[in-house]
């Protein structure tokens, strides 16, 4: 029987749904607790890791896994895999490329949304017995007519574009791959530089992945490119934020407000100083784990290993990273 190794580890709610999405003939083991001690005491039985979570699979895992057939992610992100190490060992890496789009999408809107109607700050002031409805409202404002700024045009960031289309707002986009014409059209968004989207966004939403080129991409010298009171949303990965120069720019107001779901560190520290500001809503990487997003993320994922231990790796060719 086929063992799967689950390598993070969870309650008794998400437990259960990764239960149920075990195909037929497969066992699942997990470990006791996140560490990387307990995954590598575990993985000497695995012929598939079903990776969550961001717990190293580097080569001293994968040394200890002399069964390991196939790695499988229950998302796209791939900073937690060890690529040289999998390539030397010849382990296929597969992943689930939109499984959690709308997900993430919708709450990068929920963030800018959030920012703009200073939700943070009212639900606070409500919760008190503060009831200064005139000059509440007066310094919230409208998505209408801004201009939204994006980094990353993949499937998240376009799902945000899609969710946006009824808001009446303007979308400027870079990505390393730039869309193809007619897609931008059907969108209706504008490809600009990297610099320039910098230049012309009331609100920047990110959406690309962490490497070397996009680590600390908001920073310092791009905060400064930036309209005074913009507002930042990250709902990607939280590498992309010099989060000391993101504390600075709220501080000066060059920042006017900010939605974060992911940090530099995770999770963070419970003095981070970024929890200080009342105009800054925070989320702990809950993005694309909505009940749905979830379920078939983990669905996916495992019918993904049937496939492959069935030897159909044809229908996975699409999924299949290290090609």
């Amino acid at each position: 029987m086929p063992v799967i190794l689950l390598t993070n580890h969870y309650n008794e709610g998400p437990f259960s749904i990764v239960q149920e999405a075990v195909p037929e003939g497969f066992s699942l083991v997990t470990l006791d607790e996140p560490t990387k001690e307990e995954l590598i005491k575990k993985a000497k039985e695995a012929e598939y890791f079903l990776v969550s979570g961001r717990l190293p699979i580097d080569k001293e895992v994968l040394d200890a896994a002399p069964k390991l057939k196939m790695i499988q992610r229950t998302g796209v992100g791939t900073e937690m895999l060890d690529m040289e190490a999998l390539k030397e060992k010849n382990i296929p890496i597969y992943v689930n490329p939109g499984v959690n789009a709308v997900s993430v999408a919708e709450h990068a809107v929920m963030h800018i949304l959030a920012a703009l109607r200073r939700i943070t700050i009212v639900n606070g002031n409500v919760k008190k017995g503060i009831w200064a409805k005139q000059d509440t409202g007066v310094k919230s404002k409208e998505l209408r007519g801004k201009t939204v700024g994006m980094l990353g045009m993949g499937n998240i960031g376009r799902n945000v574009v899609k969710m946006l289309s009824g808001f009446g707002v303007n979308i400027v986009y870079y990505d390393m791959f730039r869309l193809k014409e007619d897609q931008e059209k059907e969108l209706g968004i504008t490809y600009y530089s990297q610099e320039e989207v910098f230049k012309k966004a009331d609100i920047l939403s990110l959406h690309c992945p962490l490497t070397p080129d996009t680590k600390g991409i908001i920073n310092e010298k791009s905060i400064a490119l930036m309209k005074k009171g913009v507002v930042i949303v990250n709902t990607a990965r939280g590498g992309l934020i010099d989060e000391a120069a993101l504390i600075k720019a709220l501080e000066s107001g060059q920042v006017g407000a900010a939605g974060l779901d992911v940090f530099a560190k995770e999770p963070p520290d419970k003095a981070n100083p970024l929890f200080s500001f009342e105009n800054v809503s925070v989320s702990p990487h809950v993005g694309g784990l909505t009940y749905e997003a979830f379920k078939s993320m983990m669905v996916e994922a495992t019918h993904n290993m049937k496939l492959f231990e069935e030897g159909k790796v044809e229908e996975l060719e699409s999924k299949k990273l290290n090609k």
